[in-house]
């Protein structure tokens, strides 16, 4: 009897789901609409290439709905059976609430699976189509890729700091840069209000630079070339987090710790990434654990509405705190699935005591 419940239950939690993820996905999608719009009237955009930008979107409303959905399929699953009695009956028969509890937890692993290749591969490589396809109605060429306040320790050369770097289209080697300083290791100080980086030859030329020691006055010593043996392009170093893939964007991180830059935005990314995945398993145990207890199907809407708000509210302040310098990358990452998985365990530990 437990496995026949466990596939009924799954069974009627599928279809649930399936309309949740539309629903959500079509809630996300009505800004994006709006914009598409205007594309269709001021581009001259075709509904074909509309309907591709909208295709190249829906990883993105994927990275939310995928987990979100799962707390509107289990609650109204669970509230139809308490409506019906037949969460009295399966008791009454002998079942346990932990042989109803587990199978949804099972589901919530098999989402949490889906949206981790979602969040980490699908989502990065469809924003990168979705923004190529953007600008070529944009501009006439792309924009090159720019990064502001960038800074790198060098081990053995010493600090770097470019207020701006701007990426080259055509050599994707080189990247221009300005208001570089330089801080060498000897304690001297040059500065320059233009540049060029090229990882060919792994150095930073800086052009009408000026060279200052400790306690002297600046001197101008012209183009002046300076070893920079970071192991990576300018294209890679420059490329924005949502746009690489979880592997890639371990591998940007490290290169940027190697090099003392600041990796903290990407770090935020690559954990709230994992971390929005397994918020799948946590809120299918949730919604689990209370729809064991909701009294009918009215009930199970009015708790889907109070968790939807306060997961999304949750994750919203987690990455105010986060940007706000409260909380550091990870953590601010992994607060929602923590905080949601603690007040899982305790209603998981009050329904099975039925």
């Amino acid at each position: 009897m437990p496995a026949r419940l466990a596939r009924y239950l799954l069974r009627e939690t599928a279809g649930l789901y399936l309309l949740g993820v539309a629903a959500f996905c079509l809630l996300l999608s009505i800004d994006l609409l709006s914009v598409l719009a205007r594309f269709l009237i001021q581009q001259h955009a075709s509904l074909a290439q509309v309907a591709t930008l909208l295709l190249y979107k829906l990883p993105y409303f994927f990275h939310l709905s995928l987990p979100i959905a799962v707390v509107f399929a289990v609650l109204l699953a669970t509230g139809r059976l308490a409506k019906d009695s037949e969460l009295k009956a399966a008791y009454t028969m002998g079942a346990r609430p932990v042989s109803l509890l587990l199978p949804l937890a099972l589901l919530g692993v098999l989402v949490g699976g889906v949206s981790l290749v979602n969040n980490g591969f699908l989502e990065a490589r469809a924003e990168t189509a979705y923004q190529h396809m953007i600008d070529a109605f944009v501009y006439v060429r792309p924009p090159a890729q720019v990064q502001t306040d960038a800074s790198f320790r060098i081990e053995g050369e010493g600090v770097f700091y470019a207020a701006r770097i701007r990426g080259d289209l055509q050599n994707h080697a080189q990247a221009r840069l300005e208001g570089v300083l330089v801080l060498e290791n000897d304690g001297t100080v040059l500065t320059a209000p233009s540049g060029t980086w090229s990882s060919s030859a792994r150095s930073w030329t800086l052009d009408h630079a000026q060279r200052s020691g400790p306690g002297t006055p600046p001197v101008a010593v012209g183009p002046v070339t300076l070893p920079f043996p970071l192991q990576a392009t300018p294209t890679e170093t420059l490329a924005r987090g949502d746009t690489l893939p979880l592997d890639k964007l371990r591998a940007q991180i490290a290169r940027l710790r190697k090099a003392g830059g600041n990796a903290r935005q990407l770090l935020f990314q690559y954990h709230r990434r994992i971390a929005d995945a397994f918020s799948a398993v946590v809120f299918a145990l949730f919604a689990g654990a209370l729809g064991l207890r909701v009294r009918g199907r009215a009930a199970g809407f009015a708790w889907t509405i109070v968790l939807l708000v306060a997961f999304w509210a949750l994750w919203l302040f987690s990455q105010n705190l986060y940007e706000a310098g409260a909380l550091g990358p990870v953590m601010a990452a992994w607060l929602t699935p923590a905080v949601s998985g603690v007040g899982a365990l305790l209603l998981a530990a009050w329904s099975l005591r039925a």
